[in-house]
């Protein structure tokens, strides 16, 4: 379900963009400041926003590539989802690794959590980006691997795994010109 947000309330901070200058140069301070905020809160402001002025799409997910999220929330997974497929020819790897990064962790998830997030997936996966559902798949096939969990558990998730049917080809590897970038507290 679509989220209703008042287009008003964001017309006022959004600034004309320049397409010369480094990136803080492209966009007027109130403008940026309106993304870093939409960007640390749950994306489905910052989604609505750039539906209707796709425009910003590319600033957005250059900003999203020096971000440090400094709130707690966690990003909704459909509004992340959208905001991938919105941003596909943007897809530089420092964006993509720390749009994953305010998804909801599942280091500390029970077992009955993880199969209730594969049956989520499972059930949500044709609305999921590629990108999405192969980062949580490897998240849990590297979460069972580092548990307590007896070998005959694993095998009836990985089996729940086969579920979900991956065409992402993402390479999350770190070895692009961003790879600096990755700041030991953000992981």
């Amino acid at each position: 379900m679509d989220e209703a947000f008042d287009l008003k309330h964001f017309e006022t901070f959004l600034g004309e963009s320049n397409s010369e200058g480094g990136h803080w140069d492209k966009i007027k301070k109130r403008t940026a400041t309106l993304f870093q905020v939409l960007i640390d809160g749950d994306l489905k402001e910052l989604v609505f926003v750039l539906k209707h002025y796709p425009q910003y799409t590319e600033l957005v997910c250059e900003h999203f590539r020096y971000l440090y999220n400094y709130s707690e929330q966690s990003a909704d997974i459909f509004a992340a989802s959208k905001l991938l497929y919105m941003s596909e020819a943007y897809h530089q790897k420092q964006f993509v690794r720390n749009l994953l990064r305010k998804l909801e962790k599942i280091e500390t998830y029970e077992l009955s959590q993880i199969k209730t997030l594969i049956h989520f997936l499972v059930e949500h996966q044709e609305r999921l980006h590629p990108i999405i559902i192969s980062y949580y798949k490897a998240e849990i096939v590297a979460h069972l691997r580092s548990g307590n969990y007896h070998l005959l558990q694993q095998k009836i998730i990985e089996k729940e795994l086969l579920k979900l049917h991956v065409k992402s080809d993402f390479d999350f590897g770190a070895k692009d010109r961003d790879a600096s970038l990755d700041i030991p507290y953000m992981v």
